[in-house]
């Protein structure tokens, strides 16, 4: 037993060593305070205050010194600067103008020598200075930290008292007592910060899952009404257009042929639409994994297009780009050769999609309509510069000189961007 005794207690007098040597060695950061979140207006305003305060404690305690002719005034409130420093230096970085104080206080009586009579181990205006660091410090630090600055302090105060140059009065424990009392004050009210703090980080987590379920459930109301309306309404089209042959068999070639071409643009755009919707689907769905289409897919725009009867020129350069920048491109050259037919009926349209230095160039142009075309909302035109902003690009659209429409996107493929987009 007496063995398991000595080395329990070989490994606490161990870690007592290695916490002092800690708490004594400069590093690590310290804690939020709660005056870090402040303005820096404010935090400013502050610093101001806690030198005033210093700067004043300071004043007094040289005149104090130099009346008990225990030292020069003078040369006392030059060597106590360094305290007001460190009580400046306590609102960033509490351990560290902790350090600074205490080996202050610990030097001071030795510098300032004078006649020997009896003054308290630590004097009023030492502790004014030293109790508020002691409070940052408690506050600061986590609770093991606290211990080993609490057992140092004690350390400082009985060399103050056995082994200063000045005579002291016999208030050792009062004094223990007071740095115990200002530590534990510390400790409880950085307590009490942390868990208000972690309220609010948790109030906010809350928050916004609640926002998150809110979004969810308005993604999930949109599927279902586009699901309803829009999918349903395709899905008939496409019906009718495919049996359309059978119910009216006296139908011409050129008519079967147009209503299989629109039946199939329609279940091209069913299928993009499921995709969509499976996108905007609740958490507990999956999604269509099903490749997005790039830039090779632009070539069935065009022939889609063709088959539709618009005259298409299309200029495609055969390039390598990331997914997302060939969903981006192929978007906007659909919506583009959309608008083209809605707007501008029986135009020709020019179609151009090449790389130049570090852009990626989609130009779609259309002439003017050999028949009035139907109105839109500019939706379209939105959505399209939109995704281009979303890649860095830039993305312009206008009249021309003769009577049709430009679009022109310009998409960055440097590898920040396409890094970044992927």
């Amino acid at each position: 037993m007496s063995d398991d005794l000595a080395a329990d207690w070989a490994r606490a007098a161990r870690g007592t060593g290695r916490l002092v040597v800690q708490v004594l060695v400069p590093g690590g950061r310290p804690g939020p305070m709660p005056w870090h979140s402040r303005s820096r207006r404010a935090r400013r305003l502050l610093v101001a205050a806690v030198a005033a305060y210093g700067l004043v404690v300071v004043i007094a305690a040289s005149g104090t010194m130099n009346d008990d002719g225990r030292a020069n005034g003078g040369v006392a409130f030059l060597w106590c600067l360094p305290m007001v420093l460190a009580l400046v230096l306590t609102l960033r970085r509490p351990l560290d103008g902790w350090r600074l104080l205490s080996l202050w206080l610990l030097l001071t009586p030795y510098v300032l020598q004078g006649p020997a009579f009896d003054v308290p181990v630590l004097e009023f205006w030492e502790w004014s200075l030293w109790a508020p660091v002691l409070v940052a410090v408690g506050w600061a630090v986590p609770r093991r930290t606290a211990v080993g600055v609490g057992l140092v302090s004690g350390l400082l105060l009985v060399v103050l008292r056995y082994g200063t140059a000045w005579p002291t009065s016999d208030d050792l424990q009062t004094s223990l007592l007071v740095v115990a009392a200002v530590l534990l004050i510390g400790m409880t009210l950085g307590a009490r910060w942390d868990a208000r703090r972690a309220l609010a980080e948790e109030q906010l987590r809350t928050e916004t899952a609640l926002a998150a379920r809110g979004a969810l459930a308005e993604r999930a109301r949109i599927a279902r009404e586009m699901h309803d309306v829009v999918a349903h309404e395709l899905s008939a089209i496409a019906v009718r257009a495919e049996t359309a042959p059978y119910r009216v068999p006296t139908l011409p070639p050129e008519a079967r042929t147009e209503l299989a071409e629109m039946a199939a643009t329609a279940r091209r755009a069913l299928t993009e639409l499921q995709q969509l919707l499976g996108v905007l689907r609740a958490e507990d769905q999956q999604a269509d994994r099903a490749p997005q289409p790039g830039l090779t897919r632009i070539a069935d725009l065009v022939t889609a297009a063709r088959e539709d009867g618009v005259e298409v020129t299309a200029d495609l350069a055969e390039l390598d780009v990331p997914t997302p920048l060939g969903l981006t491109a192929f978007r906007i050259v659909q919506q583009a050769l959309a608008n083209a037919v809605q707007h501008a009926p029986g135009a020709p349209v020019d179609l151009a999609v090449r790389q130049e230095g570090d852009l990626l160039v989609v130009s779609v142009t259309n002439g003017p309509g050999a028949r009035p075309g139907r109105t839109g909302a500019g939706v379209g035109l939105l959505g399209m510069r939109e995704r281009a902003e979303l890649h860095g690009g830039t993305l312009s659209a206008g009249p021309t000189a003769d009577g049709g429409f430009a679009v022109r996107a310009e998409l960055p493929v440097t590898a920040d961007v396409a890094g970044r987009t992927a």
